[in-house]
């Protein structure tokens, strides 16, 4: 039902806009592919409850990633489209590119891929189990990370596996993000992008923590959520991030 209403929030709008002709040639072709992007993922809602329309109502956790992924990339589009609606100047095409867009951009990606990691995680109920930190039980890798044969399985469909996968790379995006904000000072910065450093560098570290203390708990039902929250959260700001450093002034 949100789904359904979240679709009549943007269609009805959409419609209305359109017959006054309110949308730009420009804006039009990335309303029609959010449009698409939402229809895409009430599809993917449906292949991933199917896949659960068994003896054991559990979905795939494959299915799990895609659903969640394409949410969080739909969304992400969708702030970006606004953020240029809010700071147009940062779209202007004569204006150099800055040279911390590409750090945001690989920060980025490495969120995206944590995200489907997560995903791996709720599906398979991997966060149960090794609920140490910083070691997984004993060690700082699990001998049950290499259990399965081939040993690339173990990091997709592993309950170790995708849990170790998970844990570091959280490390990697905290490291990206300290390199952020230490690479960010050699630069003059605009309100936008000084504000952005610093929500990236505060919501990085309680996303981290809230990681943490979601799995020692033993991934109670209300943390998993605050946890994924963050994750939403955390992937806003990044959008932020990357659009206040998109452009540069010539100097």
């Amino acid at each position: 039902m949100l789904g359904r209403f979240i679709g009549l929030v943007f269609i009805v709008p959409f419609l209305i806009f359109w017959a006054k002709k309110k949308i730009s040639r420009s804006l039009m072709p990335k309303l029609l592919l959010i449009l698409f992007m939402g229809g895409f993922q009430g599809f993917l809602g449906y292949y991933m409850v199917e896949s659960g329309l068994v003896k054991n109502p559990d979905v795939s956790h494959y299915r799990l990633a895609m659903h969640l992924t394409t949410a969080f990339i739909t969304f992400a589009y969708t702030f970006w489209v606004s953020l240029g609606l809010i700071y147009p100047h940062h779209n202007n095409s004569k204006m150099l590119k800055h040279p911390m867009r590409k750090l945001f951009v690989v920060t980025l990606i490495g969120l995206v891929i944590q995200v489907i990691w997560g995903a791996y995680v709720a599906g398979l109920n991997a966060g149960k189990v090794y609920t140490t930190w910083p070691k997984m039980g004993e060690d700082w890798i699990a001998a049950a990370v290499t259990a399965m044969e081939p040993i690339w399985l173990n990091f997709v469909e592993g309950i170790a596996g995708v849990q170790f996968v998970h844990r570091y790379i959280a490390y990697v995006i905290v490291l990206l993000v300290i390199w952020i904000a230490i690479k960010a000072r050699r630069y003059t910065q605009s309100p936008q992008q000084k504000l952005a450093v610093r929500l990236i560098s505060g919501m990085v570290g309680i996303q981290f923590i809230l990681g943490v203390g979601t799995l020692m708990m033993g991934v109670p039902v209300y943390m998993g959520l605050i946890h994924q929250i963050g994750a939403f959260v955390l992937l806003a700001i990044m959008v932020f991030g990357l659009h206040s450093y998109q452009r540069m002034q010539e100097s």
